[in-house]
């Protein structure tokens, strides 16, 4: 009873706890495992996300790039119609100055032959007027100055009491005659129409204007009594609510119109109506001189559209317009021109027949 026991020695306590294995708690290492699993997940949706932003900027800039590449391709293509546009004018500009050259090469030989005689040189001034009216007539279709060199050459060939030149003034006896049958366009008096069109813009009345006449001020009501005294008292009613509307009927106007926004323009807008208006009568002047008749019609077009949109018709000096604008609208800039290539001939054949 008296005897400690065993376990009762703290040395061989303490030797037993340092000889036992260290034992690890597994809800430690649980958690160490889900906190390395975490991270690993957090890691792996930041880098899937930072793939996915890169994964933009790259369709981003691919698609700038596919953009880029498209415009420098239309670009490049415009660039290439234009260059063949200006080939092909470059190659119609070189054969009329090698056309010229030609004929100015003729022309001195022809100017150096004068020794032949007097006859010679009036055939050859003959045909200078000659073909100076065959070239007006087929680049600028200047038809006053063609026959103007017509009727010169046959002056001068009147002047001579040669029987040759005979059968050559028939020739262009012909073609004069035919010259002033032509139909000619007056360019000057449809410029000054249109120019009288543009300048008058500002006086026309627009539908976003409030244009009421001065009507007179409705008398005092009619008297109940006025009607004819044996009729009754609806009569009598009848009669003044007649009459009132009478003195009134001046105070309402009904207007239809093809677009509703056109009475809703304020003045800025109307300015605006009037500066457009007026543009395009200078835009279809411009087009006149030029002598491009598809531009001429398509502004004088757009011009009746707005017309016929902002502008009220029914005044008196608007529908005026209106009439010359169709009027100008409907003349023909381009006709058919008569050739002279008989008179042409007839100098050419003349010249070559020898004396």
């Amino acid at each position: 009873m008296g005897q400690a026991r065993p376990t009762d020695n703290p040395a061989l306590s303490s030797g037993h706890s340092l000889a036992k294995p260290l034992e690890v708690n597994p809800r430690a290492l649980l958690w160490i495992a889900l906190i390395a699993l975490a991270i690993a997940i957090f890691a792996a949706g930041y880098s899937y996300r930072q793939l996915a932003t890169v994964k933009r900027e790259t369709a981003r800039r691919l698609a700038e790039l596919q953009q880029i590449v498209a415009v420098a391709t239309e670009t490049a293509n415009r660039a290439d119609a234009e260059a063949r546009a200006a080939r092909q004018q470059s190659a119609l500009v070189e054969a009329r100055l090698a056309e010229e050259q030609g004929q100015r090469e003729a022309l001195e030989q022809l100017y150096s032959d004068l020794s032949r005689g007097r006859d010679e040189a009036v055939l050859v001034e003959v045909e200078r007027l000659i073909t100076l009216s065959a070239q007006e007539l087929q680049l600028s279709g200047n038809v006053a100055t063609a026959l103007a060199a017509l009727q010169t050459a046959d002056a001068r060939l009147s002047r001579s009491d040669n029987a040759r030149f005979l059968p050559l003034r028939r020739v262009l006896a012909r073609d004069v005659e035919r010259l002033r049958a032509a139909p000619a366009v007056d360019f000057t008096g449809i410029a000054l129409k249109l120019d009288q069109l543009a300048s008058s813009v500002d006086s026309w009345p627009l539908l976003a204007q409030v244009t009421s006449n001065a009507a007179a001020l409705p008398t005092p009501g009619p008297n109940l009594d006025a009607a004819a005294p044996n009729s009754g008292w609806w009569a009598r009613r009848w009669h003044a609510l007649q009459s009132e509307l009478g003195e009134y009927r001046d105070l309402i106007r009904i207007r239809v119109v093809s677009s509703p926004e056109s009475v809703l323009l304020d003045s800025q807008q109307q300015q605006l109506v009037r500066q457009q208006l007026r543009l395009r009568f200078l835009n279809a002047r411009h087009a006149l001189l030029a002598r491009n008749d598809r531009l001429y019609r398509a502004d004088l077009a757009e011009a009746q559209a707005l017309m016929g949109r902002y502008v009220d018709t029914q005044s008196p000096q608007a529908a005026n317009a209106v009439t010359l604008t169709k009027q100008l609208a409907s003349t023909a800039l381009s006709v058919e021109l008569p050739t002279i290539g008989d008179s042409m001939a007839a100098v050419r054949s003349l010249r070559s027949v020898p004396r």
